[in-house]
C-alpha cells in the first residue's frame, strides 16, 4: 500500500456512501488544500496546543465526524424504507416486511397514530377524571374499544368485506373472552346508549344531505312505495314467524319484526353514495331514490318499534301509548321543515367560517331530534326530524353551490361517521353474552330472518313494476334492500335495557332473544347486502347519462312537455358525440 492510499477503514466507509455525498466530500477537501494558513494564526494554534499539553491529532476532525454518521446510517440502513423498496412482483412476505420499515405508513402507520391519539385523550381523561379512566373504569373499556374496533375494521376490509363487521366482533371478543371481558362488562350501560344515538343522529344527517328533493318529485310514488310497501310485509312476517317459532307474544314478535325490517344506513349509504360518484344508475336517479326510501323505511321501523316497546312496557292508557306513534311523525316532520328552513338564512352570508357555523347549527339540529324526542316520550319523532332538517336544508344549499363545486359540508359529516361507527358497533358487539344464547333461539331467529328476506325479496321486485326499470336495475334494487346493521345496532338492545329497569325475568330473556337475534341479522346481512351493491352495482346498472332521457320524458316517470324532451335528446346526442 503506498503512502497515498487511504487507511482500509477508510475505504470501508467510503464504499457506504452515496455519489453525492462523496463529491461533498471531495469538495471540502479541495478547499481545505487551496485555502493556505495564516503564519500568525498557525504558529498562535501550536503554541495553545503545546500549553495545554495536547498533540494536534488529538483534535476532532471533520473525518471521524463523518465516518460516525456513516456508521450509523450503515446500522439504520435495513429499517429504512427508501434502501428496501418493494421488488416488482413482491411475494406477501416482501409486504409485511415492508409495513414494518421507517418511516410507518399503511396499515401499521394508521394503527400508530390512532393508538397515539387515544393514548393522549386517555391521559387527558385520567388527569380529569380520575379512576373512571384508569382499568376497571367506563373511560378506559371505551377506549380500549374504540381502540380494538378501529384495527379489527382495518384489517377485515382487506377481506373485502364492511369494516362494521370487524367492529362488531371487536366488541363480541371484548365481552367474552376470559381475561379481557372485564373490558365489556365495565361499560357504563347508560353511556353505551347515549353513544349509540349519537352515531344514529350523524347517520341520519350524512343520509339526508344526500336525498335530491328535485329527483325526489319525479320519483315520488316509486319512492312511496319502495319504502314502504317491502318494509311492512317483511315487519308483518317477521311478527308472524317468530310469534310461531319462538313463542313471543305479539307484542314482542311485532316488535322484532319491525327491528328486523330495517335497512341499514351503515351499508347502503356509503356503497350508494360511492355508485352515485362514479356516475352509476344516476340518469334513473336509482342511487337518490333508495337513498329516500332507505331513510323513509328507517322512520318506519323506528317509529313502529317505539310504539310496540311503548305497549309492552307502558303502564297507562293503551289508546295514548297508540296515538303516540302518528303524532311522533308528525312533529318529526314538522320540526325538521322548521330547522331545515331555518338553516337556510343561518348563518349569514356575511358570517365568516360559515361552513363551521353551518356544520355545528345542522348538527345540534340533529342531536335536539333524536335526544329531545327520547325525552319527551316521543322517540319515533326524533329520527324523522333529524332526516327531514338535513334533506330541507340540502335543497337551498345544493342551489347555491357552483357546478361542480364539491359539498364540505357532506365531507365533514363523513368524517363524522367514521369516528362513531366505531362507538355504534363495537358497543352492541359488547352487549352480547354468548354464554346467555340459546342455540335453538339462534337456529330459530336465523330461519324468522330468512323467511322475512324471501318475503321482502319477492315485494321490492313487485313494487318497482311500472317505473321504467329494467330487469338488472329491478334486481339491484333487491338485492339493495338485504343490508341489515345500523338499526339493529341501534335499537336491537333497548327493549332489554327496559326489561332490565323492570327486573322481571320473561321480559329479560325475551329481550335477550331479541339482542341476539339482531346481532345475528347484522352479522348474516350486512356482508351480503354490501356485496351485492359493490359487485353488482357496475354491472347492472347503466354508466353516465344517456339514459336520462328515457326516465325523464316517458309518462310513467314525469310530465315533461316535448320541448323538454327534444332538448334533452339534443344534449344526450352531443354528449355522446364528444365521447365518441
Amino acid at each position: 500500500m503506498s503512502t497515498n492510499d487511504p487507511p482500509p477503514e477508510y475505504t470501508e466507509i467510503i464504499d457506504s456512501f452515496s455519489e453525492v455525498e462523496l463529491n461533498d466530500i471531495k469538495i471540502e477537501e479541495d478547499n481545505e488544500e487551496h485555502v493556505k494558513p495564516d503564519p500568525v494564526t498557525e504558529k498562535q494554534t501550536d503554541n495553545k496546543h503545546t500549553e495545554n499539553g495536547q498533540a494536534a491529532e488529538n483534535s476532532p476532525t471533520p473525518k471521524s465526524k463523518v465516518s460516525k454518521r456513516a456508521a450509523f446510517k450503515q446500522m439504520v440502513r435495513p429499517c429504512l424504507r427508501e434502501a428496501n423498496p418493494l421488488p416488482e412482483n413482491p411475494t406477501i412476505g416482501d409486504k409485511i416486511k415492508d409495513m414494518f420499515l421507517l418511516p410507518p405508513r399503511g396499515m401499521v402507520g394508521f394503527i400508530l397514530q390512532i393508538t397515539i391519539i387515544c393514548l393522549q385523550i386517555w391521559g387527558i381523561l385520567a388527569a380529569i377524571t380520575g379512576s373512571d379512566a384508569l382499568p376497571g373504569g367506563n373511560f378506559f373499556s371505551l377506549i380500549v374499544l374504540f381502540v380494538f374496533c378501529v384495527i379489527c375494521g382495518r384489517l377485515i376490509s382487506f377481506a373485502n368485506l364492511p369494516p362494521l363487521l370487524g367492529m362488531l366482533i371487536a366488541g363480541v371478543f371484548l365481552r367474552n373472552v376470559p381475561g379481557i371481558k372485564i373490558i365489556g362488562e365495565s361499560i357504563d350501560p347508560k353511556w353505551s346508549g347515549q353513544l349509540r344515538k349519537l352515531a344514529l343522529t350523524v347517520i341520519l344527517l350524512r343520509a339526508g344531505l344526500g336525498l335530491d328533493i328535485v329527483k325526489l318529485r319525479k320519483l315520488s310514488f316509486a319512492v312511496l312505495r319502495l319504502a314502504f310497501i317491502p318494509c311492512l310485509c317483511e315487519a308483518i312476517t317477521g311478527g308472524i314467524v317468530s310469534h310461531f317459532l319462538l313463542g313471543f307474544p305479539w307484542a314482542w314478535s311485532l316488535m322484532l319484526g319491525c327491528i328486523l325490517a330495517a335497512l341499514s344506513p351503515a351499508v347502503t349509504v356509503p356503497s350508494l353514495v360511492s355508485l352515485q360518484e362514479r356516475r352509476y344508475g344516476i340518469a334513473k336517479g336509482i342511487p337518490t331514490m333508495c337513498l329516500a326510501a332507505g331513510g323513509l323505511d328507517n322512520v318506519l321501523c323506528v317509529t313502529g318499534f317505539a310504539v310496540f316497546v311503548g305497549v309492552i312496557f307502558s303502564e297507562g292508557d293503551l289508546a295514548v301509548t297508540i296515538v303516540k306513534g302518528p303524532l311522533g311523525v308528525l312533529l318529526g316532520i314538522a320540526y325538521g321543515f322548521v330547522a331545515g328552513f331555518m338553516l337556510w338564512f343561518l348563518p349569514g352570508k356575511d358570517s365568516t367560517n360559515s361552513l363551521f357555523y353551518r356544520g355545528m347549527l345542522l348538527f345540534g339540529s340533529g342531536m335536539i331530534a333524536i335526544f329531545g324526542s327520547s325525552a319527551v316520550g316521543l322517540s319515533g319523532a326524533g329520527p324523522l326530524g333529524c332526516l327531514t332538517t338535513a334533506t330541507v336544508a340540502a335543497y337551498r344549499w345544493r342551489q347555491q353551490r357552483q357546478p361542480g363545486e364539491p359539498d364540505e359540508l357532506g365531507g365533514i359529516i363523513a368524517l363524522a361517521w367514521l369516528i362513531v361507527q366505531h362507538f355504534l358497533f363495537g358497543l352492541i358487539g359488547a352487549a352480547v353474552d354468548i354464554g346467555n344464547i340459546q342455540p335453538n333461539t339462534a337456529g330459530l331467529g336465523i330461519a324468522t330472518l330468512f323467511i322475512g328476506l324471501c318475503v321482502r325479496s319477492a315485494v321490492s321486485f313487485s313494487v318497482t313494476l311500472g317505473t321504467g326499470f329494467n330487469i338488472k336495475e329491478r334486481i339491484f334494487i333487491t338485492l339493495t334492500w338485504l343490508s341489515k346493521a345500523t338499526v339493529q345496532a341501534a335499537i336491537g338492545g333497548l327493549a332489554l335495557d327496559k326489561a332490565l329497569e323492570g327486573n322481571n325475568e320473561d321480559d329479560i330473556r325475551m329481550g335477550t332473544d331479541v339482542l341476539t337475534i339482531a346481532v345475528l341479522a347484522i352479522v348474516i346481512c350486512a356482508p351480503v347486502g354490501a356485496t351485492c351493491m359493490g359487485v353488482l352495482g357496475p354491472r347492472f346498472l347503466e354508466h353516465g347519462d344517456k339514459e336520462e332521457i328515457r326516465v325523464e320524458c316517458s309518462g310513467s316517470a314525469t310530465s315533461s312537455s316535448n320541448g323538454d324532451c327534444q332538448k334533452e335528446i339534443e344534449i344526450k346526442t352531443v354528449s355522446e358525440t364528444k365521447r365518441q
